[in-house]
């Protein structure tokens, strides 16, 4: 039985498979609180602007996404199109804005509605920020009795993977294909196709060729 998440304490190795992408016009922001997330575990990636952002989402899914809230000229349509990547990735990725002075409320609204999971104003405080990123990030950790009464904690990932999609996993590191996996744990086609799609989605891996990348490294 899963202990309740709010009761176990957080660590910054909880961490070290979330990856965080982020992106300011200021690059002394950007380098701030990009050191201060890597000093509590992260991987950070640092990006040049909004576009880049929404590129790199595309190939690979971040756990979280620090962007401002509107660019040098006030408008926000930049943040709102990086906005709507993630909300199509499906995956769960939280995103952070970074409120300018003398923010208009209607723009925190509009981003807000667009799938922004909180905004943040200057000066920048990295420790605010963070508390807030591993708020959100404790629900996903989950703690388990094992036979022997040691406790096992694992964080959304891999370890969320239910027994059978660790099996099916296992057989398509191994390179078997869907009708050779079906036939060999007794499942149907299709059933393989369900399985491999949740690992997919778990995992947050865009092919196959990445699932077994992460999975050989985790």
């Amino acid at each position: 039985m899963d202990r309740a998440a709010d009761t176990i304490p957080y660590r910054n190795i909880h961490n070290r498979d979330r990856l965080v992408y982020l992106t300011h016009s200021d690059g002394r922001v950007a380098k701030s609180l990009g050191d201060a997330f890597i000093a509590h575990g992260f991987q950070v990636s640092i990006l040049p602007d909004c576009a880049g952002l929404a590129r790199l989402m595309a190939i690979r899914r971040p756990d979280l996404v620090l962007l401002p809230l509107c660019d040098d000229a006030g408008t926000i349509e930049g943040t709102l199109g990086a906005l709507e990547v993630a909300r199509g990735q499906h995956l769960g990725i939280h995103t952070f804005l970074l409120a300018p002075v003398g923010v208009r409320a209607e723009q925190v609204v509009t981003a807000m509605r667009r799938g922004a999971s909180s905004a943040f104003s200057p000066p920048y405080a990295a420790a605010e920020i963070i508390a807030a990123a591993q708020d959100l990030f404790r629900a996903d950790i989950h703690v388990e009795a094992g036979h022997d009464g040691v406790e096992s904690v694992t964080v959304k990932g891999f370890g969320t993977l239910t027994y059978r999609e660790r099996q099916v996993l296992q057989y398509v590191i191994d390179g078997s294909t869907n009708k050779e996996i079906a036939a060999d744990l007794g499942l149907s086609y299709r059933t393989v196709e369900v399985h491999r799609r949740h690992i997919m989605e778990k995992t947050g891996a865009r092919n196959t060729a990445e699932l077994v990348r992460l999975a050989i490294a985790s």
